[in-house]
């Protein structure tokens, strides 16, 4: 199978991560080999100041990324397409003020991408220019994740409570507010990973219960129930329709987690693997097998260790710390080429 792009999944152990230097500015990672070896692009002189939230990658040569302020007062999109040789700032419609949170590219040509508080843009010319979506007056307060597959679009607002996922099925001409289930006052809907037009996976802040629709968002279920105890999950990665990829910081203070978990009937089955030192927030998994996570020092580690950290599997039951080019840099998220994210 293809996905994001125009190799599969097993020739393509290209990808970028991306977060923030010492300096509170936006960082880029590229890797061509699966990890073993990682290098820094870009012109960081371009975004001083603009963190790094979201990355994409569609194939070896084209990623996006969104950048943008912890307030959400400011952002950008950059754009490459040859493989991150150059970065380059993309124009953005006025209405884009509150800072770029999440991206996620379909092809060389269309990319989506969302604000803090809203607006959904596309562009469907490789970024010249980006246009406002209109989402038919629902408004978000405040974007946390989005994924899109195919004519799907489904983003997690934290702020919207137990109807915080916003979603369309038909390329953004008609969006709904999608209900979770037994979501506590003052929570939302922290991820979201697609599988295909009828399954796609989130959880909710301060909740340890993951949340699975399998009939395009018709209604959703408690299908993983506490598999993260009384802390929310940061990010997660769609492996199939019954297997998901997870990681968890726990506020920075301690231990990060990662966790998989696969649905057998009405068994939950959680793997999960405790790390000190680091907290991971972001995933990318080709399958049940391979994945990545990335993530930063932890508030109590050594102030020797390098400042960011990048976990993979191939087998899914081992991790191999990789290389990084650079000790100053958090990492924040991760995208490979021909991954789910």
């Amino acid at each position: 199978m293809k996905r994001n792009g125009d190799s599969p999944a097993a020739a393509s152990p290209v990808g970028w991560a991306i977060g923030w230097d010492s300096e509170g500015t936006a960082a880029i990672l590229h890797t061509r080999d699966g990890g073993s070896s990682w290098s820094v692009q870009g012109d960081t002189s371009l975004w001083t100041g603009l963190g790094g939230n979201d990355i994409s990658a569609v194939d070896h040569q084209t990623a996006w990324a969104a950048l943008g302020t912890g307030d959400g007062i400011g952002g950008l999109i950059v754009h490459t397409e040859n493989g991150g040789a150059t970065w380059e700032i993309q124009p953005l419609p006025p209405e884009m003020l509150s800072g770029v949170k999440g991206i996620k590219g379909v092809c060389r040509k269309e990319a989506w991408a969302v604000g803090l508080r809203g607006p959904v843009v596309r562009t469907q010319d490789g970024g010249k220019s980006w246009s406002v979506v209109d989402t038919d007056g629902i408004a978000m307060e405040q974007v946390n994740r989005m994924d899109v597959l195919g004519d799907d679009i489904w983003i997690a607002d934290s702020k919207g409570g137990a109807e915080g996922i916003i979603h369309s099925w038909d390329s953004g001409q008609t969006w709904r507010r999608e209900k979770l289930p037994k979501v506590r006052p003052n929570c939302g809907p922290m991820t979201m990973s697609i599988v295909n037009p009828l399954v796609a996976w989130t959880n909710v802040n301060a909740d340890g219960n993951l949340y699975r629709t399998v009939d395009g968002g018709v209604s959703w279920n408690i299908d993983a129930p506490d598999v993260s105890g009384g802390n929310d999950i940061d990010d997660v990665c769609a492996a199939s329709r019954n297997d998901v990829w997870a990681v968890q910081n726990i506020s920075g203070m301690s231990a990060g987690h990662v966790m998989r978990i696969r649905l057998t009937g009405s068994k939950v089955d959680s793997k999960n693997w405790n790390f000190p030192d680091y907290v991971y927030e972001g995933v990318s998994a080709f399958d049940e097998l391979t994945a990545w996570v990335v993530g930063f020092r932890s508030v109590g580690a050594p102030s020797s260790l390098p400042a960011g950290s990048i976990l993979h599997t191939a087998d899914g039951e081992t991790w191999k710390p990789q290389p990084l080019p650079v000790d100053d840099v958090r990492l924040w998220k991760v995208s490979f080429v021909g991954a789910r994210r």
